[in-house]
This record gives structure tokens, sequence and C-alpha cells, in this order.
């Protein structure tokens, strides 16, 4: 693999899909961009192939990669979230041509009305993670939970952007894949400039005590439907 891996985070049905597809460009009929998915979503017509996860790890196959430069990885909300991170680190480190790009976490506004401590701790490991969120299904009826969630990060001065994606308007989708970096983990920067408590070891989402369990675990969701 080579060029850049975006990672894609969401909840069920928050449009990460239909938005990234905007991302698709074609040079002699072949696209230039590939879509790697968890078994349990469609394509939707998209170019790409399914992952699985064997051993607490991606494990990826048939892949033709000449002609693409540009890859989104989605995330599974069926797996842990840190072990995901830990284990794409990991892959990347063995990948000399390819770079991670932006990492966008998709969610559907709707799961805000019902927000617990459970989806509520999901979305900040996201949060520390990401480069940008991206808000699909937005209504009267979760405006305020919504402006409550931007109003925490604000407030906590977390540096990435955020988007309110509009169902009768093309995504912004230069802005949300702007190649600089707004994330606060460090995992993916060059160690050498890194001061030692901000190294991929030391990330709070990531270390692990001495039983080997995480010191902040992030619980899996419910995701009833909605």
């Amino acid at each position: 693999m080579k060029g850049v891996l975006h990672i894609v985070i969401g909840t069920p049905n928050s449009n990460r899909r239909s938005t990234l597809a905007h991302a698709i460009n074609y040079v002699e009929d072949e696209p230039s961009s590939f879509f790697l998915l968890p078994h349990k979503l469609d394509f939707f017509d998209l170019p790409g192939t399914h992952w699985m996860w064997t051993d607490n790890k991606f494990v990826i196959k048939n892949l033709e990669t000449d002609k693409i430069d540009e890859w989104f990885l989605f995330f599974s909300n069926e797996i842990d979230l840190a072990d995901q991170f830990e284990t794409l680190k990991e892959f990347i480190d063995q990948q000399e041509k390819l770079e991670i790009g932006r990492i966008l976490t998709f969610i559907n506004a709707e799961y805000l009305n019902e927000i617990d401590p459970l989806l509520q701790d999901w979305i900040d490991g996201c949060a520390h993670f990401s480069d940008a969120f991206c808000f699909s299904n937005r209504t009267n009826q979760n405006a305020q939970a919504l402006s409550s969630l931007l109003d925490r990060y604000k407030t906590m001065r977390y540096p990435m952007e955020t988007f309110i994606l509009a169902k009768s308007k093309a995504p912004p989708i230069d802005n949300i894949l702007c190649p600089v970096s707004r994330r606060i983990s460090h995992i993916f920067d060059p160690n050498d400039l890194l001061d030692p408590n901000e190294t991929p070891d030391n990330d709070p989402f990531l270390v692990r005590q001495p039983n080997g369990k995480r010191i902040k675990n992030l619980l899996l969701p419910s995701w009833t439907k909605i």
C-alpha cells in the first residue's frame, strides 16, 4: 500500500460512506480511492473490500494497489476503539510508503438525545484521536444536545474541527480531508519530535496497567436502533 490512509470512525447511520464517496476521483475510468470496510457495512457501489478482525489485527486480502493513492479504513463500532488504534499503529509502522491522513469521526446526531455515560466516554475517546467530527441528521429535536457536545469540546480546548452535514448540500469534502493534523493524540507522530510523555506508549487511551488492562477502558455503546 502507498499514499494516504484516512481513518473513519462512526456511529451507525452517520452517513460516512455517502459523505466520503464525494472524495472519489477517476483516472482512466479507475478510482484513485479505495474503501476498507468491516463486514457489516455494505459498499453501496464504492470501490473497496472488507477487512477481517483476526487475533486483534486487521487482515486485508486481495488488494490491487498500483493505481490507488488514497485509502479509507472504516473502523468497526463493535470492536474496542483502542485495540483498533493499537493494531493500526503497528500496521502503519510496517508500511514505508503509507502515511496517515485524517482521522474522522461521524456521529448521527439522533444518538445525542439519549446520550449516556457509556456513549459519552466513547465519544470522548473518539475526540482524543480525531482531526474532525462530522455530524449528520441534525434536527430541531437534537439541536440542543448537539450544541452541548460542541460546547463541551470547545471548553476543553480540543483542536479538532467540526462539520454539520446538511442533507441538501454536498459535503465540504476538501475541508473535511484537509491534511492539517488537528488531533490531540500523538501516536502517529515521529517519536523524535515528541516529549517523553507524548509517545504512543504514554497515550492515555492506549497505556496499560501492569496487569495488562488499559487505564482508560472504553466500553462499547449498545447502539440501540433509532
